[in-house]
């Protein structure tokens, strides 16, 4: 059973459609790629299979059901987006949140939230408030607060955004981690990100022009006919991602 499933999806601001006819399968504990230009529907997309907003057309399902409401849900899907302004809770709270708790916190949770402030290394920051926080620490705190409920899916908006690169190189440990256990769908403009995934959806005229294994879709041709831009590419021998880099626009 699939973590989630999109079938002939159609998702848009207000009623005009920014993607249509989108089938998209994420298997559990699989890590995949959304890849596209600005407007492309990289977030609208994402915040569909999020259960956020509903899809102009088409059905979404989750672990084949529909998403559950209430406490239940934060099991089914955890949510990282970037444009969430800083929280006036402090560290401990916020992953707290991540429960969806109704009345006080029992101390099964209350373990819950612990291991998760241990996974982020931010034990010693539990007490602080978010506002004082560094970017890359906000990042973490709020991954942790997608994470502690045990969600199967986790969906990331520029997971990357503001984390210099020691802490994205910390993130994507993080999400190596969760493979085999935790699907992820993330959205991002890295294109080494997006090589680290199992697969990636490159999003361009209306829909997913490619998806694949991201040595099939992230090659120059397709890259240059779906963003606009020339990337050299070098494969690594030892069988790793390959290294991308935007070397210009394309011709």
């Amino acid at each position: 059973m699939n973590a989630v499933a999109a079938e002939r999806v159609a998702v848009g601001r207000g009623a005009a459609p920014v993607l249509a006819g989108v089938d998209l399968e994420v298997r559990p504990g699989e890590r995949l790629a959304l890849v596209g230009g600005n407007g492309s529907g990289k977030t609208t997309l994402l915040r569909a299979l999020a259960g956020i907003d509903a899809p102009l057309a088409g059905a979404i399902h989750w672990n084949g059901a529909a998403l559950p409401r209430g406490p239940a849900r934060t099991g089914t899907v955890g949510v990282l987006f970037q444009t969430e302004p800083p929280s006036r809770f402090d560290v401990r709270t916020l992953v707290t949140l991540g429960l969806a708790l109704d009345g006080p916190t029992p101390p099964a949770a209350r373990r819950r939230v612990d291991q998760a402030l241990a996974a982020a290394e931010l034990t010693e920051l539990a007490d602080r408030p978010c506002a004082s926080l560094s970017g890359g620490e906000a990042q973490r705190a709020l991954l942790a607060r997608a994470l502690v409920a045990g969600p199967r899916l986790l969906v990331l908006d520029e997971p990357t955004n503001h984390l210099d690169p020691a802490r994205q190189a910390t993130l994507i440990d993080a999400l190596d981690r969760l493979r085999g256990s935790v699907a992820v769908v993330l959205a991002t403009h890295d294109l080494g990100l997006a090589a680290t995934c199992d697969r990636v959806a490159l999003l361009a005229d209306g829909g997913i022009v490619a998806l694949g294994a991201p040595g099939d879709v992230l090659t120059p041709t397709t890259l240059a006919a779906a963003l606009g831009v020339a990337v050299r590419r070098v494969d690594d021998p030892a069988g790793g991602p390959p290294f991308l880099r935007v070397t210009g626009v394309a011709p």
